[in-house]
């Protein structure tokens, strides 16, 4: 037993022979199990208990429990009195992902605080096949059904490769004493219902049930990743990801043999499920401009490209009030920086660029003001050369422009008139012509 985990240990890279290993000990049999084995195999360990208050006597009673077991070994121990029905109560949890929120803060703490490389828990092969139970019922993808990661961050398992029955024989033949939870025997909770229910049932019809799923979980691991340099691959040549952001190419998507399998594993880090990724496939030939959330962000379907951003603050841009006769200098935006310059028109080189503009600056001076920078409005009209009237709107579909680009879109404007779609287009107002003495030169960034 020893040389199994040892050999476990060594080849999943858990920790070092030097390092100090924090142990998760409940008092139940698999952490006493578990003590006892990397106190044989000489670890570096100290010992960490909460005590959730969830038994009354019984609580109180492991916690001794796993303190006379710390002495035992010669090991630090640190134990944390934990009200787990008022943190559950107050942060909307169940008790179970309650429990489990406290522990693993707790471990973190303590591993930050002592110096300890990770955290081992004594999850074991049956607690990995009842994890992929009922993942199954639940409509796990392949992750999900590759069960308990024997190495997860800073939580490691050395235990993983032995069985429940295993782990109650080497307790039976060392003469081990460890604590019973008893609701662990009951089938309130979900984990208990397929270890107590179904798992029987499984076992009636194949009595080596256990054996053959854990293997299905071992081959589903390789698949796994296998499958994850294949979606690797496939990402990046769909997916233009920067950041918060990132740009999905419809058409080079939909050239994969399984398009919304890629999708889902691009767009589930922005927090959509399984269900969101089936409505995106179903509209993504139809029109553009249908949006989708997930709390954090949403996807705008813009012509042949899916665009994922994060949700717009509610802060939209409303009124920057520029100064009346602007001089040369730098302004700053939301969403731009204006660049502020004068030249003589024997300096002026028109250029078709509607990231510029150049204004007759007496002309302008003579408009009515303010000078000021707003986001556009609906019905919002721009006179373009030519001296027609214009809707920003058609402008903006004319410019090919996302939803969220017209959302961000700034607008420059001298009394209400339009005199720059900052970027986007510039209006006949302020035209420079043979009059003109003075240019105003405006350049965003």
């Amino acid at each position: 037993m020893l040389r199994k985990v040892r050999q476990h240990i060594s080849d999943n890279q858990l920790f070092g022979e030097r390092d100090k290993v924090l142990l998760a000990v409940s008092g139940g049999p698999d952490s006493v199990a578990m003590a006892d084995i990397l106190s044989r195999l000489h670890v570096n360990m100290g010992i960490c208990h909460v005590n959730f208050h969830l038994r009354g006597e019984d609580s109180d009673g492991d916690e001794q429990f796993v303190r006379s077991l710390a002495q035992k070994y010669g090991a630090p121990i640190y134990v944390l009195e934990a009200d787990t029905q008022a943190y559950a109560k107050q942060n909307g949890l169940s008790i179970e992902m309650a429990a489990r929120d406290i522990r693993y803060a707790e471990f973190n703490r303590i591993m930050d605080q002592h110096g300890y490389a990770c955290t081992a828990v004594a999850h074991h092969q049956d607690d990995a096949i009842e994890t992929f139970v009922l993942n199954l019922t639940r409509g796990a993808g392949i992750r999900g059904l590759t069960g308990i990661r024997v190495k997860n961050q800073r939580t490691v398992r050395p235990l993983l490769c032995l069985s429940r029955q295993e782990i109650m024989q080497y307790l039976d033949t060392h003469g081990l004493q460890y604590r019973t939870d008893k609701t662990n025997l009951e089938s309130a909770y979900a984990r208990n219902k397929v270890r107590n229910l179904i798992m029987p049932i499984l076992e009636q019809i194949n009595p080596s049930a256990r054996a053959s799923i854990y293997e299905s979980i071992r081959y589903l691991g390789m698949a796994k990743n296998i499958y994850g340099q294949y979606v690797e691959k496939a990402m990046a040549d769909t997916a233009s990801i920067d950041g918060n952001r990132a740009q999905i190419s419809i058409p080079r998507l939909m050239l994969h043999t399984e398009p919304e399998c890629i999708l889902y594993e691009t767009i589930s880090q922005y927090g959509f499920g399984k269900h969101q990724c089936a409505s995106i496939m179903r509209g993504i030939a139809g029109e553009s401009g249908r949006i989708f959330q997930s709390p954090t962000h949403r996807i705008i379907k813009d012509r042949q490209t899916l665009i994922i951003e994060p949700l717009p603050s509610g802060e939209s841009f409303s009124r920057l009030i520029l100064p009346q006769e602007l001089m040369p200098g730098t302004i700053h935006t939301p969403h731009h920086t204006l660049e502020i310059s004068m030249m003589e028109p024997g300096e002026f080189c028109p250029v078709r660029d509607a990231a510029t503009i150049f204004l007759d600056y007496h002309k302008l001076m003579k408009m009515e003001m303010p000078l000021e920078i707003t986001g556009w409005r609906t019905g919002d009209q721009m006179t373009v050369f030519g001296g027609r009237r214009k809707k920003l709107s058609d402008i903006f579909v004319d410019s090919k422009l996302s939803i969220s680009q017209k959302e961000n879109a700034e607008i420059l404007r001298a009394g209400g008139k339009i005199l720059w779609a900052i970027g986007i287009r510039t209006s006949n107002l302020c035209a420079i012509d043979n009059a003109t003495t003075k240019i105003l030169k405006i350049t965003a960034k």
